[in-house]
């Protein structure tokens, strides 16, 4: 079992329930987990909840452009489980 399989099993179902409750209570945070592949040895998964209404640290901030630059395009992947067990995958390019 590689890094990503064992992110995808066990640890995004647990962000999944986090971001969750912090988008709920409006709690700030980022996370970014390196994930690396034979395929992709730079993958990563990222996440982040810094919009003003979640009233974010400035440092927050600083660490999102440091761990996602501009010069980068941006490319967010949504994996959802409804509880029959379909799987629904969402890709969002800016």
């Amino acid at each position: 079992m590689n890094k990503e399989q064992i992110y995808d099993e066990q640890i995004s179902p647990l962000m999944t329930q986090i971001i969750a409750i912090c988008r709920a209570h409006k709690i700030a945070h980022v996370a970014c987990f390196a994930i690396p592949t034979e395929d992709d040895p730079d993958l990563r998964c990222s996440t982040a909840q810094l919009t003003s209404d979640f009233e974010p640290p400035e440092e927050f901030l600083q660490a999102w452009k440091h761990l996602r630059p501009a010069s980068r395009s941006s490319t967010m992947m949504l994996r959802t489980e409804s509880g029959d067990g379909n799987v629904t995958l969402t890709t969002i390019v800016e």
